[in-house]
């Protein structure tokens, strides 16, 4: 396991392509990126599950369902759409379909191999949502800002990690995150991923 004592994300626009000289807003939406990843990277090396991804829980009626409250709740205070929370919310429909049918009592003893969560589409747990792989990374770097319009703007970042001995750093993982200005915020509207081979 690796020890980075402090994580600090990188703040560095190596290129800003701004139309119509929007400055502000390039760093408004650097901002943006940089303050959701922070917290994601934080709560990952953390392990702390409830705040970065559902919780398995029982309905009602005793079956199984999923709590995306504090989920959901933590991507709309770290820049998230509600656009984007509701697709992320509807990516898990085959998942609550498959546990819907299982009384959560039963669900927690027999419910223990990562095959079982694999074959209800539940297995959310087995990598990073918003970084990708199943290992947590150190860091991000911003490459490039793109500002299209007043209420549209793309921000190319790159998965970094360090080796703490050779003392270097490893890009990986590029991503192009979209962000719309709404109520003159600008917020996540998605996320693709595009990783290097």
């Amino acid at each position: 396991m690796r020890f980075i004592p402090f994580l600090l994300i990188s703040f560095l626009c190596f290129k800003v392509e701004a139309r119509n000289n929007h400055k502000n807003d390039s760093v408004a939406v650097c901002q943006t990126v940089k303050d959701f990843f922070q917290w994601y990277i934080r709560v990952v090396k953390k392990k702390q599950r409830t705040e970065y991804q559902p919780q398995f829980i029982a309905n009602p009626q005793g079956m199984t369902t999923l709590n995306f409250a504090r989920y959901f709740k933590n991507l709309k205070n770290h820049g998230f759409s509600d656009s984007l929370i509701a697709k992320e919310k509807r990516s898990y429909q085959s998942c609550l379909d498959h546990v819907a049918k299982i009384k959560f009592s039963e669900f927690k003893i027999s419910k223990k191999d990562l095959s079982d969560f694999e074959e209800m589409d539940c297995d959310f747990s087995n990598y990073y949502r918003w970084t990708g792989g199943q290992e947590p990374i150190d860091d991000i770097q911003i490459g490039s800002v793109y500002i299209m319009n007043s209420t549209s703007a793309y921000v190319q970042i790159e998965n970094v990690d360090f080796d703490p001995i050779e003392k270097t750093k490893r890009l990986w993982g590029s991503k192009l995150v979209r962000l719309t200005r709404i109520h003159n915020r600008w917020r996540i509207a998605y996320i693709t991923f595009r990783f290097r081979k």
